[in-house]
């Protein structure tokens, strides 16, 4: 095991042991939201694009249908902001987080960019490190992910950070600059969590990176996957099937082809997806501050999936696909896509025969 494995084991060992535990039952629901990095109302506050979807759907669709709500990290942007400045410019927001407490639950998970909560003693909720769901003898283990890196654990170099964000990067314009921009260190953490969750048999679910992950896999190479089983069904199936793989092979490679041509989209060699096996035990819920929406997990019951709400006004894109069914929120232009989903019985299975 490398150091950095090493680490990470030992950072997160302790988290998972005394992180609280909570059952999942057939009634359960709920939905997963990380890195909103609310600021106070800005330029340089990357929460105000999608306020209004998140808001929107977390009081007229998650709440209705009594979703427990879990915020997994990087809520408040508190290394660039003041927690009042925040709280006064988004105090409506901070209002639907009261209802949720007081209706259905809701938990908080610290992350990077809002650890300084750790040192106030009159929050009116608790700060978890990290939650661990079971059903029957399995773990959902949700972290924000920060906690694989020395870098982002270290009290003295998240003072360095929050010293230049709050008084260079915020006066001269500058976006945040973090894990999330650089591919490569983006994908050293997502694969130290896949090591830490495959070795330990645990379903992780973390934020941090914000790029969406359903089983270990990115949307690229869900993409690529889904293509190669169908070239194989493909060869084996003949007359109306194989027509109508050939037109869901074809919507496939279009679908790519658009990723691809996106200007923020990066395919790099290190891919999880190029393993022999892919244990399916990662997830990340993306985050709020997307460019054309947001992104979500959500777990009802037994199932697991990943969502993605936008605004069409801004973005038509998934409403011209025909393998995903969009539906709209009433009275908005916000639509929800269920872009993957699967049983939680069958990866817990997989995780634990590919482990």
């Amino acid at each position: 095991m490398n150091r950095h494995a090493d680490f990470s084991f030992r950072n997160l060992d302790p988290i998972f042991a005394s992180a609280p535990i909570r059952s999942l039952t057939p009634e359960s629901r709920i939905i997963i939201f990380s890195d909103l990095h609310m600021g106070n109302g800005g330029k340089n506050d990357d929460f105000r694009q999608n306020a209004e979807v998140f808001s929107s759907v977390l009081e007229h669709w998650y709440l209705p249908r009594q979703h427990h709500l879990i915020l997994n990290g990087d809520v408040e942007e508190l290394l660039r902001f003041s927690l009042h400045s925040i709280q006064r410019q988004w105090h409506e927001v901070f209002s639907i987080f009261d209802r949720y407490r007081a209706e259905v639950g809701m938990d908080r998970i610290i992350g990077n960019h809002d650890y300084p909560l750790a040192d106030v003693t009159d929050l009116p909720f608790p700060l978890h490190d990290g939650l661990r769901y079971r059903i029957d003898d399995e773990d959902v283990f949700i972290f924000h992910g920060h906690q694989v890196h020395p870098r982002y654990v270290s009290p003295k170099k998240q003072r360095w950070i929050n010293f230049f964000l709050r008084y260079f990067a915020n006066p001269l314009g500058i976006g945040n600059v973090t894990v999330s921009h650089d591919s490569r260190k983006r994908f050293k953490t997502e694969r130290r969590v896949y090591h830490y969750a495959s070795v330990r048999k645990v379903l992780s679910v973390i934020g941090h990176t914000h790029r969406p992950l359903f089983e270990s896999l990115s949307k690229a190479d869900t993409i690529k996957f889904q293509i190669e089983l169908m070239c194989r069904r493909y060869t084996e199936s003949d007359g109306p099937v194989r027509e109508r793989l050939a037109g869901q092979i074809s919507s496939l490679k279009s679908e790519l082809e658009t990723l691809r041509g996106d200007p923020h989209f990066e395919e790099s060699d290190e891919s999880l997806y190029n393993a022999n096996l892919v244990v399916p035990c990662m997830f990340n819920s993306g985050g709020v501050i997307g460019e054309r929406g947001i992104t979500g997990i959500e777990i009802e019951g037994r199932t697991i999936r990943l969502v993605y709400w936008f605004d069409s006004t801004r973005s038509q894109t998934y409403l011209r696909y025909r393998r995903f069914h969009a539906e709209q929120l009433n009275g908005t232009s916000f639509y929800r896509v269920v872009i993957k989903e699967d049983s939680l019985d069958y990866i817990f299975a997989r995780i634990r025969l590919l482990s």
